[in-house]
């Protein structure tokens, strides 16, 4: 049985990868990355010293690694470290560290985000910290870590005791004047303005070469895709207002159980939503948005139906699930939308896969919504057809009940948000779907949360600065 590489095991082997370019001194070779893998114990001094990696866990695992399936990644880690050390490791010597060997790093935007979190009052930023959370890999995706070998302690202890009011004159004197109040507004926005300084922070020991955060995607060639992800003051924001979006294609596959939104994206082509069920086949969820570039091999983040509903909401997209709720009510008596986001509820398809007589009376109204979706592109009585063969058939663990029950909800889930983005259908307007797209690119592509509405946007969370290399 091959071995199963974990996220852990590919972050690690990049670690280690860098450290020994950094001791070599010239591109290294796969070769000399698979012996250094074969007995850790044996790792020079000149190597360990610069690799932060869980070796107590990693010596046995990369040993039976290496002899099973690691040349793709062994390939790509030499690729992403040559690439990347020449180009920015090249001003002094570094220690690299698997990212979870610097808790501060994305610790401190945690405690940062989480009081914004607790002192939120206005509803819609306290909604976006409830919905949204803007996870610490959103915030920042780095899974590798250099930090300057001279500067490695300064720099750990800057992290992990952040204070605003040190790093900033303004913030000080914010902090000093709003000392005695008790309204949490003044203090949330002392928060917000902490998650400004801490990422300029970040953003500063970028730009010195003092501390590199780099995400990880797996190259395929020697030609490897670097990119700084800049988003250092309203940068971002700027870039994403620029950004124009032209729909291209909705397409409503029978042959399929998703939807694709294909776009344009400032004149590129290629960038495309495929929307699908991304759960165990012993399980009934919803369906997840995720962002995708043809000819890429790495997929660029997934939202949740609870993000795409805010971005909704925010965007004057709230009248496209108004209408979509309208149409099943008026196919289907009692049965409401989500308590979580605004399209079918998935826990509706769980309970057909329990009670087959359910399933039998809504199946030909789901066929019917199905159609109406698409826009008639998917036909009821295709869906009928697979439905019924679905039910008639068995799978391993699962009945055909709850294969035909999934087989339905991610049809109507993805062919909801398909709905909404397609241009044939008019329930809102072109402008806004645009919008909505910048919005979930936004998100998806770990940018921060930003809303998009007529021709201003409102930055609620922005990620901070990193290196994107490989993909």
């Amino acid at each position: 049985m091959a071995f199963q590489a974990q996220t852990s095991h590919k972050e690690s082997l990049q670690t280690l990868a860098m450290a020994l370019r950094q001791e070599r001194g010239r591109d290294i070779q796969p070769v000399e990355l698979a012996d250094m893998m074969k007995d850790l114990p044996a790792l020079p001094p000149s190597i360990k010293r610069f690799c932060e990696i869980d070796y107590s866990k990693m010596s046995k695992d990369f040993n039976v690694w290496v002899n099973s399936d690691a040349l793709d990644w062994i390939e790509s880690s030499c690729w992403i470290a040559n690439a990347t050390y020449e180009k920015y490791c090249d001003s002094g010597s570094y220690t690299f560290y698997r990212q979870d060997f610097v808790p501060s790093f994305k610790g401190t935007y945690k405690k940062i985000k989480d009081k914004i979190k607790k002192n939120a009052q206005a509803s819609v930023l306290k909604k976006m910290y409830k919905v949204v959370g803007m996870s610490e890999d959103k915030w920042n995706p780095a899974d590798i870590i250099a930090i300057k070998t001279n500067e490695a302690s300064q720099t750990m202890k800057l992290l992990k005791d952040f204070d605003a009011s040190k790093v900033s004159k303004e913030s000080a004197a914010v902090q000093k004047q709003n000392k005695d109040t008790k309204d949490k507004l003044v203090h949330v926005m002392e928060d917000l303005d902490e998650m400004y300084e801490y990422n300029q922070l970040i953003d500063k020991l970028f730009k010195s070469s003092t501390l590199l955060g780099i995400s990880l995607k797996k190259a395929t060639s020697s030609s490897v895709k670097m990119k700084v992800i800049d988003n250092k003051e309203i940068k971002g924001l700027k870039n994403s207002l620029n950004m124009h979006i032209e729909i291209t294609d909705v397409k409503f596959l029978p042959t399929n159980q998703k939807c694709i939104v294909e776009f344009d994206m400032s004149g590129e082509k290629g960038h495309y939503f495929d929307i699908r069920g991304f759960e165990t086949t012993t399980k009934i969820a919803d369906v997840q948005v995720q962002l995708s570039k043809t000819g890429s091999s790495a997929a660029h983040g997934k939202i949740t139906l609870p993000v795409v509903t805010l971005i909704l909401k925010l965007s004057k997209g709230r009248m496209a699930l108004s209408k979509l709720n309208s149409k099943k009510r008026s196919m289907f008596k009692g049965l409401s939308s989500s308590s979580i986001h605004g399209f079918t509820d998935a826990k509706i398809f769980n309970q057909y896969s329990k009670d087959p007589s359910k399933l039998s009376v809504h199946k030909q109204s789901w066929a019917n919504y199905i159609q109406f979706l698409s826009n008639n592109k998917h036909s009821a009585t295709t869906v009928m057809n697979e439905v019924s063969k679905l039910i008639d058939k068995k799978k391993g663990r699962t009945s055909g009940v709850f294969d035909a029950a999934k087989y339905l909800k991610h049809k109507v889930q993805s062919y909801e948000v398909g709905y909404i983005l397609d241009t044939s259908q008019k329930q809102i307007k072109e402008d806004i779907k645009e919008n909505i797209i910048k919005s979930m690119v936004s998100y998806a592509g770990s940018k921060g949360m930003t809303i998009f509405n007529d021709s201003k946007a409102v930055s609620y969370m922005i990620s901070s600065t990193y290196l994107k290399v490989g993909g």
